[in-house]
């Protein structure tokens, strides 16, 4: 999931520096690579209409995928918490078994230590992955706010 987002940050951030430059390059030089006269770039309507039709559509895949990413990180919100919870129940479970002062009766208490052993590796593992995962969708909204930027110089 990691890799999906960042692969979809580097397509946009490729696709958005493309538009910015232009069909002719970087701003000040003409399809040649030679500078144009005051380092201006000559743009017509039609151009400024297709860059802004593009935006628009790279903002709508985007706009897409973050909505899909935020459902993912989501599910795995969930998911890590019925985790916590089920780990925070065979604790108590584990306790109550202590305190009780039961005998030990052959499975019960390495069972009960080895679920919450297994259940703290899998919590310590969703809880890296949750982490991760909201880090990415943080970038993605900072790459929303440049493509309203770079929206809003295309007019």
């Amino acid at each position: 999931m990691n890799r999906a987002i960042r692969q979809h940050i580097e397509l946009v951030e490729r696709r958005l520096a493309a538009l910015e430059e232009g069909p002719d390059g970087p701003a000040g030089t003409d399809r040649a690579g030679e500078s144009e006269p005051d380092g201006v770039v000559e743009s017509g309507p039609a151009d400024l209409a297709r860059r802004a039709a593009e935006l628009r559509c790279l903002a709508a895949y985007h706009d897409a995928q973050t909505r899909n990413f935020q459902h993912e990180r989501l599910i795995h919100l969930l998911v890590t918490l019925f985790f916590a919870a089920v780990w925070a129940g065979a604790v108590v479970a584990l306790v109550l078994y202590l305190v009780s002062g039961a005998e030990p009766d052959g499975l019960t208490m390495p069972g009960l230590v080895a679920l919450c052993v297994v259940l703290t590796g899998l919590e310590v593992a969703y809880i890296g992955h949750y982490y991760h995962l909201e880090n990415n969708v943080q970038a993605l909204y900072r790459l929303t706010t440049k493509l309203f930027e770079a929206a809003d110089r295309a007019g």
